[in-house]
């Protein structure tokens, strides 16, 4: 579900699987969207996360 890049797919199980562990939710504002997606995009690429964390 990762793995092609499917950003809504995996928002919506990364939240599943923090809300199932009590720790929130993920939300992204309208205006951070696109650099949040640009990172995560590189994630996938790379495996880097570490632009990702900040």
């Amino acid at each position: 579900m990762f793995i092609d890049g499917n950003k809504r797919v995996a928002m919506l199980f990364a939240n599943k699987i923090i809300i199932d562990n009590g720790c929130g939710i993920i939300t992204i504002s309208q205006e951070n969207q696109t650099i949040f997606f640009e990172k995560l995009i590189k994630f996938y690429e790379t495996g880097d996360n570490s632009d990702l964390k900040k």
